[in-house]
């Protein structure tokens, strides 16, 4: 296999592509359907907008089809390298190299930026300087709650799925996927953009006053952090389990056919637990990993999943509370805050900088995460009608599974619905050659210079790379993600639907995270992930529930062994190796 048959075409003006931070958004590959129709019709055009009405660019400096603003091979999705940059030379005060900074932390792998005689444009520098006023003063973004709204309006009216007919179903799908996601792509690029300006400031002045690590402390436990809500009330769902000798004994028989089990129960706490559960699963329901396919499981499609997250995060102790731990971070930030900003009070730009950085931070860090569960709801509810649509399919015997139906592009759903066993056989050859792609490890890098290399030659996932154990003092260096020290044994967790036996006492260390992975930090005491910078997803759940965590630790996953000791100072980065099993 040389080619996907999503694969897009390499900008020739924005020429270069990372799946830094992008294996945040898609650790696994996106399907045919997701891509063609959640991808190339909602979120391009939406974040294409939004990089224009932020300022970064003109309508007229790039293409839509094929789509210049991501990239997508082998089904993997890919970040730009070159777009953020144009950003960096034209917003004044910046450069590329922070924007690299700001978004893909201290990996080796990104190449240095090479100027382009287009990137300097004065029309969109004075535009980008009244955009950075507002981002650092504003105290909200309606456009980005209006959005927030929409999602769950769009949730709470789903009609019943099972009454309507298939062509509905995909028109369902299509206008949530389409045109209500490319609006809300649209905020949400926005909110995304401007969560890097202030926590850029808050370093950039902390490292010149001597202060570096206390840069993450003055923006942890910023609250109305949306991701972190569904940990909290997970935890809450773990002590109610925890408090009940029933329920305990209920997961210890394990999470198979648990919910069953528990319905079938006239036990009091039973019915507590299940109504807690069927709060949880209507608001955090469109959570589950690789969320933004419209193929992946969702908590709601997979219960199993939460549920052995919540079989895990049961045994830990109750003086682990997010509340409690989020109360600490507060205080430390409401502490911190003054201090620092005494060291500058005689200069008065670095001195309004710090104090605007803080406030936008906890602003644009709030707003990302809102405008992230925006478009997952959107995503999940076109996902539901289209998992009825496979579901109706396996009962007529076309597909073997209802997520095959993920595996037609957009525009042969409707041929499919027409004549769908015409359309069975190569539904099956996708969704084998779908399962091999996931086995694959996808090029860091793509460049238009070296073109994308053949399938064929990418080496399989968790290969060997060269990486060595490390061994007892060895200091592994990464990047300040959220503040605090721990020590505790390294727990190496590859997928959050298989957490293995972390629980208290443990430190997870993880390739990459996204929402879906949040229950299991409260089973933990400390968060250490291969990739990531102070604004990525880990950094920002960690702050926010008061766990340390380390990000960008390079092949953490290959070098910290399963079982080790160790010790990882979240204001340096640093995770040390205390002792091996």
């Amino acid at each position: 296999m040389e080619t996907w048959i999503t694969d897009t075409r390499i900008s020739e003006r924005f020429t270069w592509y990372t799946r830094a931070n992008a294996d945040e958004v898609g650790p696994d590959p996106f399907s045919p359907l997701g891509w063609s129709l959640g991808w190339v019709k909602g979120c391009v055009p939406g974040v294409a907008q939004g990089f224009i009405d932020f300022g970064v660019l003109d309508a007229s400096e790039f293409a839509l089809d094929p789509p210049e603003v991501f990239g997508n091979w082998g089904g993997y999705f890919y970040n730009q390298l070159s777009l953020p940059r144009v950003m960096g030379v034209r917003m004044p005060g910046a450069s590329p190299e922070a924007i690299d900074l700001a978004y893909f932390g201290d990996h080796p792998g990104v190449p240095p930026y090479t100027p382009h005689p287009e990137d300097e444009n004065e029309a969109r520098s004075a535009r980008l300087a009244e955009t950075m006023g507002w981002a650092m003063s504003t105290t909200d973004f309606p456009a980005q709650e209006a959005s927030s709204k929409r999602a769950m309006q769009l949730v709470a009216e789903r009609p019943d799925l099972s009454a309507l007919s298939d062509a509905e179903l995909v028109a369902r799908a299509r206008t949530i996927a389409g045109p209500e996601l490319e609006e809300a792509w649209t905020s949400y690029c926005q909110s995304a953009l401007g969560a890097s300006l202030g926590p850029g400031a808050v370093q950039a002045i902390c490292e010149a006053i001597g202060r570096g690590p206390d840069a993450v402390k003055v923006m942890t436990a910023v609250g109305n952090i949306e991701s972190a809500d569904a940990g909290v009330v997970m935890w809450d769902l773990s002590r109610t389990v925890k408090n009940s000798a029933s329920l305990m004994a209920a997961f210890d028989a394990g999470v198979d056919g648990l919910l069953d089990r528990l319905a079938a129960s006239d036990d009091a706490d039973s019915t507590a637990f299940l109504q807690q559960w069927a709060k949880m699963i209507a608001v955090h329901g469109h959570r589950g990993p690789n969320e933004w396919d419209l193929h992946a499981h969702s908590w709601t499609t997979l219960p199993s999943m939460p549920l052995g997250m919540l079989e895990r995060l049961r045994h830990q102790d109750d003086s682990k509370s997010p509340a409690e731990a989020h109360a600490r971070g507060a205080a430390e930030r409401e502490r911190l805050t003054p201090e620092l900003l005494a060291i500058v009070e005689g200069d008065p730009e670095a001195h309004g900088g710090l104090q605007a950085g803080i406030a936008s931070a906890a602003v644009f860090y709030g707003m990302r995460e809102m405008g992230k569960n925006a478009c997952i709801r959107l995503i999940h509810e076109a996902k539901l009608a289209l998992m009825e649509l496979g579901r109706r399919h396996v009962e007529a015997g076309v597909l073997d599974d209802a997520q095959q139906v993920f595996m037609l592009l957009d525009d042969e759903v409707d041929g499919f619905l027409a004549d769908p066993g015409s359309m069975a056989a190569t539904i099956r050859d996708r969704d084998e050659t779908f399962g091999v792609l996931a086995t694959l490890e996808p090029p860091y890098i793509i460049k238009l210079e070296e073109g994308v290399p053949p399938i064929s030659s990418w080496p399989a996932r968790g290969a060997d790379t060269g990486s060595t154990l490390a061994g007892v003092g060895d200091v592994l260096q990464g990047a300040m993600g959220s503040p605090g020290v721990v020590s505790g044994t390294a727990r190496v967790v590859l997928d959050p639907s298989d957490p293995g036996a972390i629980g208290p006492g443990d430190i997870m260390v993880a390739p990459t995270t996204d929402p879906s992975w949040v229950p299991l930090f409260l089973a933990a005491e400390g968060v250490v992930v291969n990739v990531g910078a102070v604004a990525s997803h880990a950094a920002i759940m960690c702050r926010e529930l008061g766990l340390p965590c380390a990000v960008s630790v390079i092949d953490a996953t290959k070098r910290i062994p399963d079982g080790a000791t160790i010790e990882i100072d979240g204001s340096t980065g640093t995770v040390t190796i205390v002792a091996v099993p």
